[in-house]
């Protein structure tokens, strides 16, 4: 059976989500490719079917529906397409480019680069003339040179190089394409020379040291973000020890980093760093020990025990005047303002280390916390300029949302409680959006009466204690003998119809496909992807504001 590609892929999963024939032109439309392109595709599936499966034909005037036998076959395809027959986007393969180029230890040729993403050379080409108009939009100030004794390599300063890679990680393992993540990892564990800095020793000790550091750090590191962190720190010690630095660069490149020498966290990456070496031979310079306390700093937290220092004086003075702002212009209030300032003091502190060292911060629910929070978030961005101002710094989108999440989850709920359903809530997604669910659970499950919100680990460990009736968890990999309803960190609206459905039947049984009903019937007479897209979000919004 031949392997299929990325675009054949596409084409299978638009296929078997057809319920009415549909011709090419619109299928091509659909997906963004060309007429020719999609008969090539569809030649390609059908010389994958199995033989006793009827070919897939694009009837005149008619188009293409795949018959009970057809999807079958085609849900048998999709499943056989692992990482190691997926072919990777162009995007994804300047991303693999980039960090290879980075990392390697030897010379980096055409040759090589078309081994590790199993392509030809003309593409390869193509792809190293798009990321150098890739590198010349950003603000890294990097260029991708080539000579025959070094090969590929970047030429810029290193601190730029960290902050590139680091961006080019985040959109790797935050990007949520699990095939591509696999194929990635694969790809350069394998590496020759690159097995010590992947190994699960060496990662398993590094993140039970991380764990057991926290009590003496006196701060919680949002798991999500700790996992992250083993994921690319291995590419970010390769790159730094792979930059040809004189002395000089070297001796500037520390001072880069003396806001980090008195924190806390830069002891505990020294006495980690005494005991990879006492463990298992592997040296970190000062450089390296750096980086990892960098990271550490940068990293949002769960629980920080030192949000009151005298140290932090200043920045609460600010965050306080931008609530006190937040509420004279808006005539908002605030539940818990002394605990509201606490979580906002928590999350600047990494808040402001990432924007002092470039460290790209993405949040994966700006758009969902723009669509559904629009007037908080509005609210929050004009005032935000207080601690642009103060601080230096410029925030983004992704950096309002995130306030705006710790902004929700503190703010006056009028509904009355009513108790008739003990429930807890578990979400590792972070202490704001915790607190944001629970408001919103509490808006919503005018029945319930919410006992505690864990992480999945705090769960796990006081689970055989609890006396409640339910569960409402962000994660379906909770092992628990309760009834349980799974909802996004951010509510849709099907997930505010299946606590309102809760609320007023007292069942789980019943199970909301609003989104997906209100597709069909929009899919029917709207042909535009994007229309049908635009339409879509209008009307949710419209129920969401009217209605729920």
């Amino acid at each position: 059976m031949m392997i299929l590609d990325k675009k054949s892929y596409d084409l299978l999963s638009y296929l078997l989500k057809l319920e009415a024939p549909e011709t090419v032109m619109a299928i091509s439309q659909a997906l963004n490719q060309s007429r020719r392109k999609v008969y090539y595709q569809l030649d390609k599936i059908n010389e994958a079917l199995p033989d006793e499966v009827e070919r897939i034909i694009s009837y005149p005037r008619i188009g293409i529906l795949l018959s009970d036998t057809q999807k079958a076959a085609c849900r048998l395809l999709l499943e056989e397409v692992t990482d190691y027959n997926y072919v990777m986007k162009s995007d994804e393969r300047r991303r693999l480019s980039s960090i290879y180029i980075a990392v390697s230890t030897e010379r980096v040729t055409i040759d090589k680069l078309m081994q590790i993403n199993d392509v030809s050379r003309n593409t390869i080409l193509n792809d190293l003339t798009e990321l150098r108009e890739e590198l010349e939009d950003k603000q890294y100030k990097i260029q991708l040179h080539v000579t025959k004794a070094r090969g590929y390599y970047f030429d810029c300063h290193p601190m730029a190089l960290i902050q590139y890679l680091y961006k080019v990680l985040v959109d790797v393992y935050q990007g949520g394409n699990s095939s591509f993540i696999d194929m990635f990892d694969r790809k350069l564990s394998e590496m020759q020379g690159f097995s010590v800095y992947f190994s699960k020793d060496i990662l398993t000790y590094f993140h039970e040291y991380l764990f057991l550091s926290q009590a003496s750090l006196g701060k919680t590191i949002n798991s999500q973000d700790s996992q992250f962190m083993l994921q690319i720190l291995p590419y970010m010690l390769l790159s730094y020890r792979n930059m040809r630095l004189n002395s000089d660069v070297k001796n500037a490149l520390k001072k880069d980093f003396n806001l980090i020498w008195k924190r806390k966290e830069y002891q505990i990456a020294q006495e980690l760093a005494s005991e990879l070496y006492q463990n298992f031979k592997l040296h970190l310079d000062d450089i390296e020990v750096s980086m990892v306390a960098m990271l550490m700093l940068s990293f949002r937290k769960d629980q920080d025990r030192h949000v009151e220092s005298q140290d932090y004086d200043d920045m609460r003075a600010t965050i306080s005047h931008f609530i006190d702002q937040l509420e004279s212009c808006y005539q908002l209030y605030f539940i818990h303002k002394q605990e509201l300032l606490k979580q906002l003091t928590t999350h600047c502190k990494a808040l402001i280390y990432r924007k002092a060292y470039g460290i790209f911060s993405v949040n994966p629910l700006t758009d969902h916390i723009k669509e559904k929070y629009e007037e908080l978030f509005a609210m929050a961005q004009s005032c935000a300029t207080i601690l642009e101002k103060d601080w230096g710094i410029s925030l983004t989108d992704d950096d309002v949302a995130y306030l705006t999440i710790h902004l929700g989850g503190e703010l006056r709920n009028n509904k009355a409680d009513q108790d008739k359903t003990k429930l807890v809530i578990v979400s590792d997604d972070g202490i704001g959006i915790q607190k944001l669910l629970l408001k919103q659970c509490q808006r919503y499950l005018a029945n319930g009466q919410i006992e505690a919100v864990f992480t999945t680990e705090q769960y796990q460990s006081v689970y055989d204690l609890l006396s409640v009736d339910m569960i409402v968890a962000t994660t379906d990999a909770l092992d628990t003998k309760l009834p349980m309803l799974i909802v996004n960190p951010i509510l849709s609206d099907d997930d505010i119809i299946k606590l309102i459905r809760f609320s007023k039947q007292g069942r789980l049984t019943v199970h909301s496909r609003f989104s997906t009903e209100l597709a069909k019937a929009i899919e029917t007479v709207v042909k535009d992807e994007s229309d049908r897209y635009a339409l879509t979000s209008k009307i949710e919004k419209l129920i969401h504001r009217e209605l729920l």
